[in-house]
């Protein structure tokens, strides 16, 4: 049987700036269409009929016509009354961001979390745009924007949709639920990575944990919490989770559907703050990624920012980054350079976590030998006639635990 290959859909982006564009037609190529023509409008008062003037809407219709485009793509979130004006007087499928960043979502989405996060977004975000749309929607279906739970279930009365809805949430809270019960039979010290989309994180994991993760230059290459544990010289194991990608003007509704995996973020000891040293909008991406920790983090983890992909830009460029950054780590995932400076650092902070004890464990207690010589680095161990004597690093927490049984107490 052969598969029928279809076009890739031909579209106009239209937004405020011209640099602006540049992510979204990445964002419209990752989707599978192609940009052919980039248009711009002047920063005024929103039309709240077509966010842009009328004048501008006969324009893109025009530009449309002439180069026979099939798709009409905002970089600004259009209303549903905003994106059903404009597809009559466009006359032909017009989308936002927002439903090209949650098609890439549905794209990338494998595992059933994952899934079912995406696809709670997608329907919460369609829901208010139901409303009068099912012959437009059968006559502009197909392509970026439809993909996911699917139109003919979109068609359907507004009750059922939001059955639909409360049953993903509902799904999410036992996932949610299991979530907690993992984190607190946790034992190892979880470090998060987290960073704007493409900046390398499923790359860093493997080469850190040596695993395996899907790893590809997309934007959302990867959606599904990633975590791996290994051992650092220190002898202590940790956790080391890479979360999905941040990006500027993320539909709130993925922020809130996906909470359950952006709470690992929360709930770190440490986090890596990945960023792509040669992307030209570097300190806009770190800004937008602060301002999603600081949404997100609860704890006072420690966050390090570390500079990937060093071998794409030129050495001066990187002399000024450690003058500007100083507390950085400079690396490439890619090519493996300089990793071990984030092993080293990994090691310093948890072993200032750790302290040096000596300990005379009663043979009743005996079952903690296992547990610190998972968690801690033992430096001796004796069975002596009335108890059990160890040496050790161990995390502080499990020193104030094993504090009655020191010898220093």
């Amino acid at each position: 049987m052969y598969k029928i290959k279809t076009k890739a859909e031909k579209a106009v982006l239209v937004g405020l700036k011209e640099e602006e564009l540049t992510e979204l037609e990445l964002l419209v190529e990752t989707a599978g269409a192609e940009t052919i023509l980039k248009m711009t409008y002047h920063d005024r008062k929103i039309d709240p009929a077509y966010y842009i003037g009328s004048g501008k809407v006969k324009e893109i219709k025009n530009a449309a016509e002439t180069l026979q485009a099939n798709l009409i793509v905002f970089d600004n979130e259009l209303s549903p009354v905003q994106q059903r004006n404009l597809e009559d007087q466009i006359e032909i499928k017009v989308i936002d961001r927002s439903q090209v960043i949650l098609d890439i979502f549905a794209l990338h989405a494998h595992s059933r979390e994952s899934k079912i996060q995406v696809e709670l977004a997608q329907l919460e975000y369609r829901l208010p745009r139901l409303q009068g749309r099912g012959i437009e929607m059968s006559r502009l279906a197909g392509g970026i924007g439809t993909r996911g739970p699917g139109e003919s279930q979109l068609e359907v009365d507004r009750r059922r949709i939001e059955e639909k809805i409360h049953r993903l949430k509902e799904s999410l809270k036992e996932i949610k639920a299991s979530r907690k019960v993992q984190r607190s039979n946790r034992k190892d010290p979880m470090v998060a990575i987290v960073g704007y989309t493409n900046a390398g994180k499923s790359t860093l994991i493997n080469n850190l944990a040596a695993a395996n993760s899907y790893t590809a230059d997309k934007l959302f290459a990867t959606l599904d919490s990633t975590m791996r544990k290994f051992e650092l010289p220190v002898g202590q194991n940790i956790i080391i989770s890479d979360t999905v990608g941040f990006i500027s003007k993320l539909p709130h509704q993925l922020i809130a559907s996906f909470r359950t995996t952006l709470e690992e973020i929360e709930n770190a000891d440490l986090i890596l703050h990945l960023i792509d040293a040669s992307n030209s909008d570097i300190e806009k991406n770190i800004k937008i990624v602060n301002q999603e920790i600081r949404k997100l983090k609860k704890s006072k983890a420690k966050v390090i920012k570390v500079f990937n992909k060093i071998d794409l830009i030129k050495k001066s460029k990187l002399a000024d980054f450690k003058i500007i950054y100083p507390n950085s780590i400079f690396i490439s995932a890619l090519k493996k350079i300089n990793i071990e400076s984030i092993i080293d650092k990994l090691n310093e902070v948890i072993k200032s976590e750790m302290i040096e004890i000596e300990l005379d464990l009663p043979y009743e207690k005996a079952n903690w030998v296992e547990k610190i010589h998972n968690q801690a680095q033992v430096y001796q161990e004796k069975y002596q006639k009335n108890n059990i004597y160890l040496k050790a690093l161990v995390p502080k927490i499990m020193a104030n635990k094993l504090k009655k049984y020191s010898r220093e107490a």
